[in-house]
């Protein structure tokens, strides 16, 4: 009878941690989405007023800043996540290492900006001392975070990512609504700082508030070598990670100016909405969910495959109709001044459409913990992404996004062949999981590239019109393409989707006093 006990048991467990996983992935998409809406109604704003030195500048702070956040990163809080047990003693362990390290990188960042911003003071700056003030400023949001790591760890811990998710939306809220009302009232690039600065501060209190979580400074060796052991690779692999997103940056602000560099990242942070804004927050509800099972390789591989399939569905779609309505997109939004970044923009869809299947390889190797050959991984695509970059340089701006899209076919093929090798999963099996997507992608490409060449004589790529006519064919072509194909596998997703929103709905207030949505009685 006990025998049979433990079977049900184990797989009550298993759709309990399905179910949690479904969850998060539709309560973090759910924010995540939300986010991008507020991110993106504020980028028109802000590229009206603003200037593109102001990005620049923001975008040359960004590359000490994100250094910074990586050397205190060493994979401590991760570990709390990854563990089978964690015992009260890990948590404060990890609190006091993270703390020291944020206190002793705030110093650091303070001390040294003067010498940062030195190293730009060329024909390119005039005057750096805005830029070292800028850093100042940031620093001091290390001292918040160290205080908000290990709660946050927790509530994934516990896979609370609704709480989670409305801790970023509001902090979010907060950041882009005050650095618009700066920027109005004339602060410059200071309405990106303090935006930056109100918005980290809000999301850091309300995750120590859910997580209920207070340390008590007790610190213990075997804690401490239980978090060394597994966040050694993640450290090493965060320094890479850093290098792979800041390289273009760091190449483009001492070669090309502030100026190419703010066009150029207007561009980049385009054609990332979906997948910085969406697919890195997913990963971290599936790293929870995969650490869960790390032991059941099969079921890893499913739930990978899973992912690719809705990642694809937002991806494609998405990524196709940027790169055509990317002329008339830039020009009406954010003005005419901003046009060199059209055509960067066009080039970093493909990368963008790459990076984001790439992504997802990252919380199923840091839930096998296979860090280290990740690591290896990355460290090979950084010199290749390094020299793609310089090698395209005398092209300006729109070689470095070329050689990104280059580097970014070379990473895929690397992350999937280190996941073929490991697990029970074919190339066939991968790319057989966007078949669907990339069927409904082709035809929503050939039916705009025709209208637009149909259209020409009469609207300009530029024009409004143009964006209307591309933005509706998207829609139309995508949705149309299903409704007539009916492929079985987004039949589903879709199904799972509007199940998951019907939910979402129910709880609400005004429904609940309607009594609209509501499941039948039985």
């Amino acid at each position: 009878m006990a025998e049979n006990q433990k079977p049900k048991k184990k797989k009550k467990k298993e759709q309990d941690v399905a179910s949690q996983g479904k969850q998060g992935v539709f309560w973090t998409a759910l924010f995540q989405s939300i986010e991008s809406v507020l991110r993106f109604a504020s980028s028109i704003v802000l590229a009206r007023v603003l200037f593109p030195e102001d990005f620049g500048l923001m975008g040359l702070a960004s590359i000490v800043i994100q250094l910074a956040r990586r050397l205190t990163n060493f994979g401590f809080s991760t570990v709390l996540v990854q563990l089978k047990e964690v015992k009260r003693e890990h948590y404060d362990t990890v609190f006091i290492m993270n703390f020291t390290l944020m206190a002793g990188l705030a110093a650091l960042l303070f001390f040294g900006a003067p010498y940062y911003g030195q190293f730009f003071e060329s024909e390119n700056f005039l005057d750096s001392s805005e830029l070292q003030l800028i850093i100042m400023w940031l620093s001091f949001d290390f001292l918040i975070k160290g205080l908000s790591s290990v709660p946050q760890a927790i509530l994934k811990r516990q896979m609370k990512f609704k709480e989670l998710g409305l801790s970023h939306t509001i902090g979010k809220f907060v950041s882009l609504g005050s650095t618009v009302a700066l920027a109005l009232l004339g602060f410059g690039v200071w309405s990106l700082v303090y935006g930056v600065l109100l918005g980290s501060l809000t999301i850091k209190l309300q995750v120590i508030f859910y997580a209920r979580w207070l340390p008590t400074f007790r610190f213990r060796w075997w804690a401490f070598k239980d978090s060394f052991s597994f966040g050694l690779w993640l450290y090493v692999g965060a320094y890479i990670s850093y290098g792979i997103n800041k390289v273009d940056y760091f190449i483009i602000g001492k070669f090309l100016g502030p100026a190419m560099l703010g066009f150029y990242e207007r561009a980049f942070d385009l054609m990332s909405l979906p997948r910085k804004r969406i697919v890195r927050k997913v990963n971290s509800v599936f790293f929870a969910t995969y650490s869960r099972l790390q032991d059941d390789n099969p079921r890893l591989v499913r739930g990978l495959l899973q992912v690719t399939r809705y990642l694809s569905i937002i991806s494609y779609p998405f990524m196709i109709w940027m790169f055509f309505a990317a002329p008339a997109l830039i020009t009406n939004l954010y003005g005419d001044k901003w046009l060199p970044t059209v055509l960067p923009l066009q080039i970093m869809c493909i990368s963008g459409i790459l990076d984001s299947f790439t992504l997802i390889f990252q919380p199923l190797l840091k839930a096998k913990g296979w860090v280290g050959n990740k690591a290896r991984r990355d460290m090979l695509y950084l010199v290749i992404l390094a020299g793609s970059v310089y090698a395209l340089l005398p092209w300006g701006i729109v070689g470095v996004a070329g050689g990104v899209a280059v580097a970014s076919i070379i990473r895929l093929g690397i992350m999937l062949q280190l996941t073929v090798k490991r697990l029970p999963m074919t190339v066939l099996q991968f790319f057989g999981a966007m078949r669907s997507a990339i069927v409904y992608g082709a035809i929503q490409a050939s039916v705009i590239y025709g209208a637009q060449i149909l259209c020409r004589p009469y609207f300009a790529d530029t024009s409004i019109p143009m964006f209307i006519l591309v933005s509706v064919l998207s829609a139309i072509t995508f949705f149309g393409a299903h409704m007539i194909i009916r492929f079985k596998d987004l039949e589903e997703i879709f199904q799972d989707f509007f199940k998951e929103l019907r939910k979402f709905a129910r709880k609400l207030p005004v429904v609940k006093k309607l009594g609209i949505l509501q499941p039948a009685k039985k």
